[in-house]
């Protein structure tokens, strides 16, 4: 074993003339520097008082050093290399790195804005002129012209919806003639949304570039947003091909429907009875909260007409005959209470990364980014040649790219990363380029976080020496003295004045029988088997009940005193009275009193755990300050949270 002392003194310190001035080294244990900030945050953390008591200072140094001598003991076992350590730490930093790989003030000003927006609701027609992703220059062009078209006719005067019937290329164009009703923020794709929101009632957009084409967009209407509603309904299907007779039988039924609401009939009975939309019925034909743009416009004007309580007349949509009954209605809620509901559906909807692309940008300037325009043109050059030769066997070796693709931090990226990273992904190489380079940036910066934020450091520090505390006080203590029973029996005899009591108490366990004969047996198997005490429950059940009957019940073994439970009050200590337990009207119970003291340490087992646990980390402890080497800088201490 290696040679281990201990020892506090003030220092020379010309072993640590090299720490830095603005964060002096603190203390060293078992070779391992430990600065003032480290100190400091922790310390800080674990004492709110502002002010620094020399006294309680001295004491926490005193738990620290201990701290920190069973992190050095766990790092000796090699607690720190294991695959669940790495694992959970890895994962610790993982989930608090986000928040430092992220530009929080935008995320928030992008949800703000759609909060802004939500706040208002848009009516709309547009018409589509479509692209495909893939689509060539000239093919992208010649879309935008037809799109650029027909918003000018549209501007001349021409009506939206004959125009869009003649032009657009969206399938829902026959069947709304464009119309999209009114909506509101994060129901359209963001570009659509954006032009939209821009548009005052009457006016016409430019032509809209989203992943479908170019849309038109004109604006018909603006209002406050009408909310929310909880609607419950009754429904009556009616085929889309349905004859004369069969239009005037749904019409008939909802009817007759209607009439017996109007007479005092339960809604949400009829609901269950009478309704073709069968998963609602089952519910009383209750729904979730909708707002607007999120079921039929039919339905929705409807609804939203509704006061609270009110039941509708029967009414048609494409699907057929409602009545419907509104429940309670919404306003939208304040901000901090969306906030998170809005990041979540901004991330689903792909715009939750604002915040990202602002950092990358910021960072792309803080460490000198430079995109190595001969490099790039070979990466995309290679891309393009593995596409055509992807599958071809003949092909023995594949075409490299050469140069640099960047330098971020003074590093350059090769060209040919790129090209491994992007060979087997689908999407426009320029698309791909982005989000490597993104991806590059935030690694860089990922790995700088210790460094260049502190408290990051600290935390991290603190988190991973938490983890191997927690092991290495398992295997020591913890787990330790839950297990040795020898340990345990030894201890309890070398203290057994501590757990001496002066009030009586009962010792075994409760017993509620069917009968007399039950319980005169069940005291007598207990007497004669001699099966241990903390089986005896287990062991009546096995002997004297079946599936079918049960003729006795025992609670588990325990220590009683006065007060804990009536049966043994009245039985035990002779005091109170008792109600026998439905079905088992003979009551009795097992066991011994003992008056000064616990038999063995199992009878107090909690607090001999507890007490030799504390025992173990005593001598656990006077052996870690007899094996580690400990110094301290007291002139260090003094300047703690006073530099």
């Amino acid at each position: 074993m290696k040679k281990i002392f201990l020892f506090f003194t003030v220092l020379a310190w010309g072993a640590f003339a090299g720490a830095q001035e603005e964060d002096p080294v603190l203390m060293r244990i078992d070779g391992k520097d430990i600065t003032r900030s480290e100190f400091e945050y922790i310390y800080n953390k674990n004492n709110a008082n502002s002010g620094v008591d020399k006294k309680s200072l001295d004491e926490y140094v005193g738990l620290f050093v201990n701290f920190k001598l069973k992190v050095a003991e766990a790092e000796e076992a090699g607690l720190d290399t294991t695959m669940a350590f790495r694992k959970e730490f890895n994962g610790y930093r993982r989930q608090l790195a986000q928040a430092y790989l992220t530009d929080a003030s935008v995320d928030e000003a992008n949800a703000l804005s759609a909060y802004n927006r939500l706040k208002e609701n848009v009516e709309a027609y547009h018409l589509l002129i479509r692209v495909q992703p893939n689509a060539s220059e000239s093919e992208i062009a010649d879309a935008y012209d037809r799109a650029e078209l027909a918003r000018q006719r549209a501007l001349a005067g021409e009506d939206f919806e004959t125009l869009a019937r003649e032009v657009s290329e969206d399938p829902s164009v026959s069947n709304n003639g464009g119309y999209l009703g009114y909506f509101t923020a994060m129901q359209m794709i963001r570009p659509f949304e954006d032009a939209a929101y821009a548009l005052q009632p009457g006016e016409v957009s430019e032509p809209v570039r989203t992943d479908f084409g170019f849309h038109v967009i004109k604006v018909t209407g603006r209002r406050p947003d009408i909310g929310r509603v909880l609607a419950a309904h009754i429904f009556k299907r009616v085929p889309q091909d349905a004859t004369p007779e069969q239009e005037q039988q749904a019409k008939a039924k909802i009817d007759s429907i209607y009439n017996v609401l109007k007479a005092g009939g339960d809604f949400a009975e009829m609901a269950k009875a009478e309704s073709d939309d069968k998963a609602t019925g089952l519910r009383g034909g209750a729904l979730p909260w909708f707002g607007v743009h999120q079921t039929m416009k039919e339905f929705e004007d409807v609804a939203f007409s509704l006061g609270k309580d009110e039941i509708s007349k029967p009414f048609r949509t494409a699907a057929g005959y409602h009545i419907v009954k509104v429940s309670d209605r919404a306003q939208l809620e304040p901000f901090e209470e969306k906030k998170e509901e809005i990041m979540r559906r901004l991330t689903r909807m792909g715009e939750g990364n604002k915040g990202v692309e602002a950092l990358v940008a910021r960072l792309k300037q803080e460490y000198g980014f430079r995109l190595d325009t001969a490099g790039m043109a070979s990466a995309k050059t290679t891309l393009e040649c593995l596409g055509e030769i992807a599958g071809d066997s003949t092909v023995s070796v594949k075409p490299q790219a050469v140069g640099s693709l960047f330098v971020l931090a003074g590093k350059e990226y090769p060209a040919q990363g790129f090209v491994d990273w992007a060979e087997n992904k689908s999407g426009q190489i320029d698309r791909l380029l982005e989000q490597y380079v993104s991806n590059q940036v935030l690694m860089y910066e990922d790995s700088r976080l210790e460094k260049k934020y502190p408290d990051f450091g600290h935390l991290m520090q603190e988190y991973r020496d938490g983890i191997l505390l927690f092991e290495i006080s398992n295997q020591k203590v913890w787990d330790k003295a839950s297990k040795d029973e020898n340990g345990l029996a030894r201890y309890y005899e070398d203290n057994k004045r501590d757990y001496a009591w002066n009030t009586p108490k009962f010792k075994g366990i409760v017993l509620h029988c069917v009968d007399s004969k039950t319980l005169k047996n069940v005291k007598k198997a207990l007497k004669k088997q001699k099966w241990p005490e903390e089986e005896w429950s287990g062991k009546l059940r096995e002997t004297f009940n079946n599936d079918s009957v049960s003729v006795v019940q025992a609670s588990k073994l325990r220590l009683f005193v006065k007060g804990d439970d009536p049966y043994v009050d009245k039985l035990v200590f002779k005091e109170g009275s008792f109600e026998p337990m439905e079905g088992f009207p003979v009551t009795g119970v097992y066991g011994k009193l003992l008056k000064k003291g616990p038999e063995s340490y199992k009878d107090v087992r909690g607090p001999v755990t507890a007490d030799y646990q504390n025992y173990l980390e005593e001598e656990w402890v006077k052996t870690l300050r007899s094996k580690y080497k400990v110094e301290i800088d007291e002139e260090v201490l003094k300047t703690v949270n006073n530099h």
